[in-house]
C-alpha cells in the first residue's frame, strides 16, 4: 500500500469514526422532523466547508479563490457532482433519520445501514463490473443477519426497520457517484455543494410536510444538531470523498462499514441502549457478510486451477 493509500485510508476510518457516534447524536435529536434536522445539519455544514475551502486554497497555493469578481469558483465536476450526491444524501438520509424517529434504535439502525457495504459491488453489476461469487454469498449472509436483526419473535418487522432498510439500498448510489466525480474535482468544493443542495432540498420538504414550527424545535436539540452538522456532515463526508479518490469503491465501502460498530460503542456508551442477544447475534452476521463481500479470493482461485491444471 503506498503513501496515498495509507493516508485515504485513515481519512475514511476517521470518517467511520464519527458516523458511528454520529447515531447517537441521530438519537438525541429525533424530537425534530428528519427534513428539518437534514435543513439544519446541512445548512451548518455547508457554512462550514465554506471556511474549510477558503483556508485550504490559502495554504495549498491553488491558485484557486472560491468567491473572486469572477463569481463562484466552481468547476462542472464540483457543481455536477456536488448536487447529484445531494440529492441522494437527502433521499437516503431522511429514510434513515425518519426510521430512527420511529422507532430504530441508534446502535441497531447503524448496523441495518451497513447492508451498504454488501451492495455496493452487487449495484456496480450496473456499470459492468462483474461480482465475484463471494459478493453473492455475503448477500445471502446478510439476510440471514437481517432476519436475526429486524424480525421480531412474530415474525413481523418494525416498520422503522423497513425504513433503515431503505436507507441503505441508497447509500450505495452515493458512494459510487462519489467514485465517479471524486477523482476529477475538488473533493471539499464537491463536499460543499452537496450540503447546500441538501439545505435547501431538506428545507423545502420540511416547510410542506413538517411546517415551519418545525424549525423551532432545532434549537432544545442545538449541541446534536451542532455535531451532526460539523462533525458527521462537514468533516466525515468530506474525509470520504477525499478518502475515496485513492482507494477502490469496495475496499473504502468496507472501511466506511466499521460506522456500525462505533455505532453500537456509541449509543451504549452516550445513550445507554441495550441490543438483546438475538440482536447482537444478527449484528455478528451481518459484519461478518461485510467481510467477506470485501475478501478477494481470486488469486487464491487462479493458484488452485493452476495446480490442478494437468502438465
Amino acid at each position: 500500500m503506498n503513501k496515498k493509500k495509507y493516508i485515504s485510508t485513515a481519512l475514511l476510518f476517521i470518517a467511520a469514526v464519527i458516523w458511528g457516534f454520529a447515531f447517537a447524536a441521530q438519537d438525541a435529536a429525533s424530537e425534530v422532523g428528519a427534513f428539518t434536522l437534514g435543513f439544519a445539519r446541512s445548512l451548518v455544514a455547508g457554512v462550514f466547508l465554506i471556511g474549510v475551502v477558503i483556508v485550504f486554497d490559502k495554504l495549498s497555493g491553488n491558485g484557486r479563490r472560491l468567491f473572486s469578481k469572477k463569481g463562484i469558483d466552481l468547476n462542472k465536476n464540483e457543481l455536477v457532482g456536488g448536487v447529484i450526491i445531494g440529492i441522494v444524501l437527502v433521499v437516503a438520509s431522511a429514510f434513515q433519520q425518519i426510521g430512527i424517529n420511529s422507532g430504530t434504535d441508534g446502535g441497531k439502525a447503524a448496523f441495518i445501514t451497513a447492508l451498504y457495504v454488501v451492495l455496493v459491488p452487487i449495484y456496480a453489476l450496473a456499470l459492468k463490473k462483474r461480482a465475484p461469487i463471494n459478493v453473492w454469498i455475503s448477500v445471502g449472509i446478510a439476510v440471514v443477519g437481517f432476519y436475526l436483526l429486524c424480525i421480531k419473535e412474530d415474525f413481523t418487522v418494525a416498520p422503522s426497520d423497513l425504513l433503515v432498510i431503505a436507507c441503505s439500498l441508497i447509500f450505495p448510489i452515493h458512494i459510487l457517484t462519489i467514485d465517479h466525480f471524486s477523482a476529477k474535482c475538488d473533493g471539499i468544493r464537491m463536499s460543499m455543494v452537496q450540503f447546500f443542495t441538501a439545505a435547501v432540498l431538506n428545507l423545502a420538504v420540511s416547510l410542506i410536510a413538517e411546517g415551519h414550527r418545525e424549525l423551532v424545535e432545532i434549537f432544545p436539540a442545538i449541541l446534536p444538531v451542532l455535531f451532526l452538522g460539523i462533525g458527521s456532515s462537514g468533516i466525515a463526508y468530506t474525509l470520504q470523498i477525499l478518502g475515496q479518490k485513492d482507494v477502490n469503491p469496495a475496499a473504502a465501502s468496507i472501511i466506511l462499514s466499521l460506522e456500525s460498530v462505533f455505532g453500537i460503542i456509541g449509543t451504549a456508551l452516550f445513550l445507554g441502549q441495550k441490543l438483546t442477544p438475538r440482536e447482537y447475534l444478527g449484528c455478528a452476521v451481518v459484519l461478518v457478510a461485510v467481510i467477506l463481500s470485501q475478501i478477494d479470493f481470486s488469486p487464491f482461485v487462479k493458484k488452485a486451477k493452476k495446480e490442478n491444471t494437468p502438465k
